[in-house]
């Protein structure tokens, strides 16, 4: 048994892990669209690098979104 197959089967474990996955996404999102949106959050960094970082936390974020709806709905 694979330890996806146990972590559906278990009942008691699936409730927090379904509430951490999407609140971990819902985080993820927030911080990806904080970082493109507002120009004076991490000022030190240059906005290319910034505007590379959020893109890349906005499609973690995503795939973080498609483990939790495939693992859990």
């Amino acid at each position: 048994m694979s330890t996806d197959e146990r972590i559906r089967n278990r009942r008691s474990f699936r409730s927090p892990m379904l509430i951490f996955g999407i609140s971990m996404t819902v985080f993820y999102f927030a911080l990806g669209l904080w970082l493109l949106l507002d120009r004076t959050f991490l000022s030190g960094i240059p906005i290319e690098f910034r505007t590379v970082f959020a893109v890349l936390v906005l499609i973690y974020g995503a795939f973080r979104g498609w483990r939790v709806y495939i693992d859990y709905f």
